[in-house]
């Protein structure tokens, strides 16, 4: 049975407990030692010499990162959702050194891309990013089965390598066409090594055999899509503000003639055509006949997965998505 925390207030720190938004059918849950992480978590990033001033900590704390890790990994506690936490830190220390830093051509991000992908075997470059990412990268691999570190590396490959390709299209001031986006964002969001992360705290790791099961490639696909979507809609003022291309609205806008509203209105309803598909390939995964090959211990570690790994990825993305002050206030 899944504990629940009640959720303080967003000025303690967390949103008030959220209702079934519409839509989202999946319940909005969060880990109950959510309090306790969020008062440890800024040591973490400190100990690599992340920040050093007052305002730094603040802009940390304004992105509210124990809230999304607590929300994405409801069954973690202690240890296990500190890393969860500081996985959501480091990915947005890396977003904002890209922005502030390396992001002026594609040569400086692909040069700090090399430096931290040595962290995906273990390795670690003196570059606090990429000693940061190595340590994260360490813990999360302890004890965890072949299959699962192979995955792993190959999805965190793919999220630094695929920042490489938009640094090409900002430089060149071309934005990139809406198929070509949605094939790099797909990367770039980073829910793969979320969903990864979810496995192990959520103790639903699935072998190979399972994991590549048609259906799940689907769900899969289209936790991604939703995400996309929900996040490119809450960021739109903020990626327009910024000059941004990229974004999925912005996307449908230019190649579609669509006014802002518009292309709005399409985005919404790519989400929502993405929860419908994840919805249906779940059921049909979950049917007797589709799973019928299983053994029960088999099938319910797909169920678990299903509803502690995916639900789990996209209610929290939604709920930190309409919350966060990254995107608000």
């Amino acid at each position: 049975m899944t504990v629940t925390a009640e959720s303080p207030t967003l000025e303690q720190g967390a949103p008030a407990r959220a209702p079934d938004r519409e839509g989202v059918p999946f319940p909005h849950r969060i880990s109950p030692d959510f309090r306790a992480a969020h008062d440890r978590h800024l040591a973490w990033p400190e100990s690599f010499g992340f920040l050093a001033t007052d305002a730094e900590r603040a802009h940390h704390l304004k992105g509210q990162f124990p809230l999304i890790a607590a929300m994405f990994y409801p069954n973690a506690t202690g240890s296990e959702l500190d890393l969860g936490v500081d996985q959501q830190s480091w990915y947005f220390l890396f977003d904002d050194a890209l922005d502030e830093q390396w992001g002026g051509s594609p040569e400086r991000v692909r040069h700090l891309v090399g430096l931290v992908r040595e962290g995906v075997t273990g390795e670690a470059s003196p570059l606090p990013l990429a000693a940061a990412f190595a340590d994260m990268r360490r813990r999360s691999c302890h004890g965890m089965p072949a299959d699962w570190i192979r995955r792993s590396a190959a999805h965190w490959s793919s999220y630094l390598d695929h920042h490489v390709h938009e640094a090409r299209s900002r430089q060149s001031g071309a934005p990139l066409p809406l198929s070509s986006y949605l094939r790099v964002r797909r990367h770039t969001i980073g829910v793969a090594p979320v969903v990864d992360l979810a496995e192990r705290l959520s103790s639903c790791v699935l072998p190979d055999h399972l994991y590549a099961l048609p259906h799940l490639s689907v769900l899969r696909e289209m936790t991604k899509t939703f995400i996309i979507c929900d996040n490119d809609i809450v960021s739109l003022e903020k990626d327009a503000a910024q000059g941004e291309q990229n974004n999925l609205v912005l996307c449908l806008e230019r190649e579609h003639g669509l006014t802002r509203a518009e292309a709005v209105d399409r985005a919404v309803r790519r989400r929502g055509e993405a929860l419908e598909l994840f919805t249906g390939a779940q059921r049909a995964l979950l049917d007797g006949t589709a799973t019928a090959h299983l053994d029960p211990a088999e099938r319910d570690l797909l169920r678990r997965y299903c509803t502690e790994v995916l639900q789990t990825t996209i209610r929290g993305a939604y709920d930190w998505h309409h919350a966060s002050t990254r995107y608000h206030g």
